[in-house]
């Protein structure tokens, strides 16, 4: 993939450290019923079934997939896409993107405010309900910590790591990601409609969070990165909704779905507007002019 290609995503995953990087499978139109705000009810459901071992099955058959990919190695030109995200990470250097990130996040308040005021006129539509859980969710220092830790492991290629348990995660979230990316082609091929693949997709995210946390048990385990990993894995079904919903909105500033009501119609004003200036921000710290 060319730099100019890589660039916009490289930007998303620093802006959106909350989920995975779909963009990289789409190769296809995303169609207008595949993307939907997910209710709780649904992030819910699924958290009691993967407790209750219903998705052992599903689990199995992606891993089956995932290790017959790998002994073909089927993987190798999506493997190349994330070194190379990597390398652009550690190129653009520590400094110039926690600038980005800083306007970035003034860019996201300032979007966030209008996106209350017209849900606050629109307060009894489930899509406002939603919208104000997104921008209200609110981490504590030790919640972000963890959230930023395990978005920046997304980041990083194999060996990438400053430890060996480093590396150990590093692997684990680089095969999740993949199995990802399998449900997403799945998904834009119409192999299977929306809701399945929200909860195949949230599974798999509270699979990964959870075999971290398995390789993170013994007494010679980082006390720091263990912290970091427990907390991420109580903290995720409401990064999982926060982020879906955010997605949803993006969906429609971008004309991928189209607005169900009226007050979708406005957000859907708003996230344009934003998403163009954003483009524009990013164009600014990450210019692709002659690459």
């Amino acid at each position: 993939m060319k730099k100019f290609l890589l660039v916009p995503i490289l930007a998303a995953t620093l802006a959106l450290p909350l989920i995975g990087n779909e963009e990289l499978a789409q190769t296809e139109p995303v169609q207008a019923e595949q993307i939907a705000s997910p209710e709780q009810k649904l992030i819910d459901e699924v958290l009691a079934d993967y407790r209750a071992g219903h998705y052992s099955s599903f689990l199995k058959k992606s891993d089956d997939a995932y290790q017959e990919a790998e002994k073909k190695w089927k993987n190798n030109a999506l493997l190349e896409q994330r070194k190379k995200l990597s390398t652009m990470v550690h190129d653009y250097g520590i400094d110039k993107t926690d600038d980005f990130k800083l306007k970035i996040a003034a860019l996201h308040e300032a979007q966030d405010r209008e996106l209350i005021e017209i849900c606050l006129s629109h307060p009894n539509e489930k899509i406002s309900r939603e919208v104000r859980d997104m921008v209200f969710f609110s981490p504590s220092k030790q919640e972000e910590e963890s959230i930023e830790f395990i978005h920046s492991l997304s980041l990083k290629f194999k060996g990438d790591g400053s430890t060996p348990i480093e590396n150990k995660l590093i692997n684990i979230d680089t095969e999740f990601w993949l199995k990802s990316l399998s449900l997403e082609i799945a998904k834009t091929q119409s192999k299977m409609d929306e809701e399945t693949f929200q909860k195949q997709h949230l599974v798999l995210q509270l699979e990964k969070i959870r075999q971290m946390s398995e390789a993170c048990q013994g007494d010679l385990v980082d006390v720091k990165i263990k912290s970091y990993v427990e907390t991420a894995s109580t903290t995720l079904p409401k990064v999982y909704a926060s982020a879906s919903t955010r997605k949803h909105l993006t969906a429609l500033g971008r004309g991928k779905i189209a607005p169900q009501s009226p007050t979708e119609q406005e957000l859907q004003a708003v996230m344009a507007k934003y998403l163009q200036k954003e483009e524009a921000l990013t164009e600014k710290f990450f210019p692709t002019n002659g690459s």
